[in-house]
């Protein structure tokens, strides 16, 4: 009652200042971080607030601070000066569901050090065995409450748990990062974090000549997953509106038709999954690309209204963009389909990608691979533009793996793209 009472306070006190709507978000996170087995955890409290203010007319002002008066008097400057807006506003009243979506767990409360320390002391000696060394080794997890209510009457409540370990090792000039993240301690306490990271150094660790000719490019599930988390920005109606390369291909082809993605920010247990988002809209599933054609948008409140469609639950920190991500998984396994390329290929970085130009550009690591023995690595220059790239997919595996907030398949894709 008291949380209520307060966020009732903060309404008022925006409408006192002028304010004709508002709505106001408020997050109390508790986290805690370890760095290696041997090191004592840093525990820490955030209380943040965020409100947003709109003035006759639509003029809107976003305020944050730690306090909340702060944040509300941050807001009403900001609105002061703002250009009027009619499609402005508070989200209209939705049914939000808070419970059953697998978001808090339950074993918070009981986890203990020896419980974190055991996860970090595995993946030291997996590393140990490999002769490898740990650059950084990150055990955190935090717990978010999340408050939300608007002028419009609505309000709602959540709590969620979130867990991460994340690591840089090396072994001399080669090196790798790995990352697993969820909502559950015991997925991030039963995954072999250090081996993996150990079989994807030894052939970094052997340079070679990558092949003469075209050869198909691999792209491992967790490098499908950076590709797609890379790509989904880019079809945030916000960004579409500034001009990126998906802006022109609304409703038309953008990649192989064996591609199709989905975003669901309601998926049971997901990494990003949440009752309501930063705009207290309950989030509804998006397909971004149907059988490789674009088909729909991320669109916060403003947008929707613009374009007569509903919201749909995708701001998060003040950005409208993407939560958990699907890949569609095909028909063949991944055994069966690299055993008939013989030589490719395996992607084990992913370069930078320019989502404004449309472009893959940079260097990347690939290792070669010959009758299924992953014999060296190389340095490749990528400058490929990512219709080319998307368009060169060949075959999606019928295996699916979860990266943190991507569940994602191995792809192959045509190895013309290196040359593209």
């Amino acid at each position: 009652m008291e949380d209520r009472a307060r966020l009732v306070a903060v309404l008022e006190q925006a409408k006192d200042g002028g304010a004709k709507a508002a709505e106001v978000l408020r997050v109390r996170r508790v986290s805690l971080e370890q760095a290696g087995s041997r090191q004592a955890p840093a525990q820490r409290e955030e209380l943040a607030w965020t409100v947003r203010v709109w003035r006759e007319g639509g003029a809107a002002g976003l305020g944050t601070s730690a306090l909340s008066s702060d944040a509300v008097a941050r807001a009403l400057a900001a609105s002061a000066s703002a250009p009027p807006d009619l499609l402005a506003g508070p989200a209209e009243r939705m049914a939000i569901r808070t419970g059953a979506l697998g978001i808090d767990d339950h074993r918070h409360p009981q986890i203990a050090e020896e419980d974190r320390t055991e996860i970090l002391a595995f993946a030291e000696k997996a590393f140990n065995q490999g002769g490898l060394k740990a650059r950084s080794l990150r055990y955190r997890h935090w717990r978010d409450e999340r408050a939300w209510m608007s002028t419009r009457g609505v309000e709602a409540t959540e709590s969620a748990t979130s867990y991460e370990v994340s690591a840089e090792v090396s072994a001399g000039d080669a090196t790798a990062r790995h990352r697993i993240a969820s909502r559950h301690f015991s997925d991030v306490a039963s995954l072999p974090f250090g081996p993996e990271l150990r079989r994807r150094m030894e052939p970094l660790t052997r340079p070679v000549a990558v092949p003469p000719g075209s050869l198909p490019l691999v792209l491992e599930p967790r490098l499908v997953a950076d590709l797609v988390r890379a790509l989904a920005p880019a079809f945030s109606a916000v960004s579409i509106g500034e001009g990126n390369f998906v802006s022109p291909l609304l409703g038309k082809r953008l990649a192989s038709p064996l591609l199709h993605i989905t975003d669901d920010a309601g998926l049971f247990g997901g990494l990003y999954t949440r009752a309501f988002d930063d705009r207290g809209v309950p989030p509804i599933a998006v397909a971004l690309l149907k059988e490789g054609v674009v088909h729909g948008l991320y669109h916060d409140p403003e947008s929707a209204r613009a374009a007569g469609l509903r919201p749909t639950g995708h701001v998060t920190g003040g950005v409208l963009g993407p939560t958990n991500l699907i890949v569609r998984p095909g028909a063949r396994t991944r055994n069966v389909i690299l055993a008939e390329l013989g030589r490719y290929l395996l992607l084990d970085r992913l370069p930078p990608i320019d989502l404004k130009a449309g472009r893959l550009r940079g260097e990347a690591v690939v290792v070669v691979v010959e009758r299924a023995e992953r014999v060296g690595s190389a340095r490749v220059s990528f400058d490929v533009p990512l219709l080319t790239l998307l368009a060169g997919l060949r075959e999606v595996a019928a295996d699916q793996e979860r990266s943190c907030e991507v569940d994602a398949p191995t792809a192959v894709f045509e190895g013309s793209v290196l040359t593209a």
